[in-house]
């Protein structure tokens, strides 16, 4: 019998292992013209490069802009209002 391991992944502030299901993505994916599109992937698996949140890091993040140094780019403020939404609704 074979027992599948979730993957665990790194926050990006906290710097603490977990499962991927346990934190929130937000992903990088290409347009067409060269540039970036920026969103939090609530399912998981979008294409694209990603980092992960702590539901209990996004006030660190937002603040100290842990998702623009994760990208090495300016996100743009809508995420991080995003963010915040996520975290009114998980209290």
């Amino acid at each position: 019998m074979e027992v599948k391991m979730e993957k665990e992944r790194i926050c990006c502030v906290c710097r603490l292992k977990a499962p991927a299901s346990e934190r929130i993505r937000i992903a990088r994916e290409k347009k067409p013209d060269g540039g970036y599109k920026y969103f939090v992937d609530r399912v998981g698996n979008a294409n694209g490069r990603g980092c992960y949140l702590c539901s209990s890091c996004i006030d660190t993040a937002i603040k100290k802009k842990a998702i623009n140094r994760s990208f090495k780019a300016q996100v743009c403020q809508e995420i991080y209002d995003e963010l915040i939404n996520i975290q009114k609704s998980l209290q």
